[in-house]
């Protein structure tokens, strides 16, 4: 199996590459502007057209700025190709429902790259929540200052702090929270939505309370309370590749103890999985997923 990687972002070097090469029957092939420094026997293409057009890859990875999604995704899709892309999947719920229309029409796999959720750490503390029982979420993810070049602050390029962040937003809704019926009390500075944005969304036994923001001292981290417990995470919508990783557990009154977990790159699992998905032809399940989310960042906005 062959994929193309469209771009060669800071995340693909740093997560997504490290996890590729692991998979032995994989071949990689990329198209990017920036000279390749990662491996030599990589084959490279300098235009993004001509390498979707050429390449016989199957899979396409885009991996560009926001901006950039929704059309490098059609295109790869119109040339028959799965389609995998780095988070915000697109910047309208339009494109990406016109996305779906497309995938579904041709029968190709489609997913944005969203991986914290798969953490052995999430899914522990996922099975541990009684979501019938009244629960308040508390959400701090917040990072400093980005370089000044980083593309993320420029709003052609679909930067801001919404933009950039809003998919964890929605997939806290959407994995605590689910089809079952919730309010949102957002912030309305929408001027300032480049910057920080903050909500607050409410289902009859779940309350979610988030912050997110930009050029803020660095804050990650997931507490998840109800009237006998307690957990807490830290590093959670980016949990270290390298090292083992811990929640904080309180029962009641007695004293805090921790639980740890095994180093894991979650691109790992993310990748096995979605491999076997296309292998077998059975992904279409994804397809609802990736509306959902797109429905829940339009309410948040």
């Amino acid at each position: 199996m062959k994929i193309l990687i469209l771009g060669n972002s800071s995340i693909f070097q740093r997560k997504i590459f490290p996890s590729l090469v692991k998979f032995k029957k994989l071949s990689l092939e990329v198209a990017s502007k920036r000279k390749n420094q990662l491996n030599k026997n990589i084959k490279t293409y300098k235009s993004y057209k001509d390498s979707i057009i050429k390449t016989r890859a199957k899979i396409v990875y885009i991996s560009l700025v926001n901006s950039e999604h929704f059309k490098w995704a059609l295109f790869a899709l119109k040339n028959d190709k799965h389609v995998i892309i780095d988070k915000p999947f697109t910047l309208k719920l339009k494109e990406t429902k016109t996305l779906i229309k497309y995938a579904f029409k041709k029968k190709l796999f489609l997913s944005e790259a969203v991986v914290f959720h798969k953490h052995i750490r999430f899914t522990n503390l996922l099975k541990k929540i009684d979501l019938n029982k009244k629960t308040n979420i508390l959400v701090n993810f917040h990072i400093p200052k980005l370089n000044k070049a980083n593309f993320r602050n420029f709003k052609k390029f679909g930067g801001g702090c919404f933009n950039d962040m809003s998919t964890y937003a929605a997939y806290l809704i959407y994995l605590f929270i689910g089809q079952k019926k919730y309010k949102i009390k957002k912030n309305k500075q929408k001027k300032n939505l480049n910057n920080f944005f903050s909500l607050i969304a409410s289902s009859k036994f779940i309350k979610i309370i988030a912050s997110f923001r930009f050029n803020a001292d660095y804050k990650n981290q997931i507490i998840v309370e109800n009237d006998t417990k307690k957990y807490s995470i830290n590093y959670a919508f980016s949990p270290p590749i390298d090292k083992m990783t811990n929640m904080m557990v309180q029962y009641g009154n007695k004293k805090e103890f921790k639980l740890n977990f095994k180093k894991q790159n979650t691109f790992d699992i993310y990748f096995s999985n979605i491999f076997n998905l296309i292998k077998n032809n059975k992904y279409k399940f994804f397809y609802d997923e990736i509306e959902e989310i797109s429905k829940i960042k339009q309410k948040i906005c």
